[in-house]
């Protein structure tokens, strides 16, 4: 009867066990995702203790505003990557994040029409905000035997 109690303990222990291994790599996973904003637009990061340092690889491309002692606010300034860094009081890293800053609003819409697309931000409404046609391929030159 004992034998059969520790198995079961055993078994749960190891299930709890596995199931917070696994939270903890999906967690992981998920803070070393990029972090995507548009050109204009603004993403937050909470961090789980005190800032000190923050270091902006491409400052043309993003920029990093403190909200208070845990909370960072990144700027899209134009299209490209960069690395946004940050540091405690002792020096170790609270996050190291890559930025992917785009020229199309994260609530745009693009609509491709044949070789013409359209860009639209969307909301309540759509408005567009550009069009793109692309110039058809030069005809091939005529080959002679």
């Amino acid at each position: 009867m004992y034998k059969a109690w520790e198995d079961i303990v055993m078994r749960r222990l190891t299930l709890a066990f596995c199931a917070g291994l696994s939270l903890s790599v999906a967690t992981a996973a998920l803070a070393d995702s990029p972090l995507s904003v548009s050109s204009g637009g603004a993403a937050r990061i909470t961090l789980s203790a005190p800032v000190r340092d923050i270091v902006v690889g491409d400052p043309a491309v993003a920029d990093v505003s403190l909200v208070n002692d845990r909370t960072l606010v990144v700027m899209g300034k134009k299209a490209g990557a960069t690395t946004v860094m940050v540091f405690d009081a002792r020096g170790r890293a609270l996050t190291d994040r890559d930025v992917v800053v785009s020229d199309i609003p994260t609530s745009a819409v693009i609509v491709q029409r044949g070789t013409s697309s359209a860009t639209y931000a969307c909301g309540d409404r759509c408005s567009l905000l550009s069009t793109t046609t692309a110039a058809p391929p030069p005809a091939a030159a005529p080959t002679t035997p």
